[in-house]
């Protein structure tokens, strides 16, 4: 597997602790829209027992100039170092890794199930179908506790309204009270009530281990096929 050495270029907060990171993208580097990369500190100012490295999946569709992952806050070394690192410091990056990718059939719809930050591969995979498979059906199902939480929504809402193919449900936990949409969690009834064939489309599931194990329990009562169920999940660290 390749190993390359990157520049960070930018940081952002784009949710309530939730930072989008821009870096270099290597001359000749090629993915497909949902794989990851393993990312490694170069001479970090601390460590802990996780270690150094963290794998990303890749946010920006693969035509994109420059490479970007999301990621939530958290108390671990890694994710102090990152949050400090300057503009400009080095990274390793090993990749492009992962099986979890949008399957070859445009004609078979995809429904798409992100908790939180696990919409950074559908976003990837979003950008990248509407650019080369704009007959490919999407239905995303966007899980956050709350609005400001919510990474990329109005965006991807945005893109939903300008593209028929593409449908964009969120469902939030703590909704305002001017709240309209889903409320809760997704569970079979929130599938059920947006999905207008649920015998038609490959379901894809991304999110922290216990939501991917019960939205794949969820499936699975709903007499989805094993082989029609994908699943990647984002332990936190």
């Amino acid at each position: 597997m390749p190993i390359y050495t990157i520049k960070l270029l930018d940081r952002e907060t784009v949710a309530t602790n939730t930072l989008a990171l821009t870096f270099e993208k290597p001359a000749g580097f090629t993915f497909v829209a949902g794989q990851y990369g393993g990312f490694t500190l170069i001479d970090p100012t601390e460590t802990d027992e996780k270690g150094n490295t963290r794998r990303f999946s890749y946010f920006n569709a693969p035509d994109d100039e420059h490479l970007i992952v999301v990621t939530r806050s958290q108390t671990s070394a890694y994710k102090r170092n990152l949050e400090n690192m300057p503009i400009d410091h080095p990274i390793k990056m090993a990749g492009a890794i992962g099986k979890f990718v949008l399957h070859d059939d445009p004609s078979i719809p995809a429904v798409f199930i992100a908790g939180g930050i696990g919409v950074t591969p559908f976003y990837s995979m979003i950008k990248d179908s509407l650019l080369h498979r704009p007959t490919q059906q999407i239905i995303l199902f966007y899980g956050n506790q709350s609005l400001e939480d919510s990474a990329y929504l109005d965006e991807l809402i945005s893109i939903a309204n300008d593209s028929p193919q593409l449908t964009v449900i969120p469902v939030l936990a703590n909704p305002p009270s001017t709240w309209t949409g889903e409320k809760g969690f997704i569970d079979d009834e929130t599938l059920i009530k947006n999905i207008p064939d649920i015998d038609q489309p490959n379901f894809y599931v991304c999110g922290s281990p216990a939501m991917v194990k019960a939205l794949q329990q969820v499936l699975q009562e709903l007499a989805i096929p094993a082989e029609r169920i994908n699943v990647e999940d984002f332990p936190g660290y």
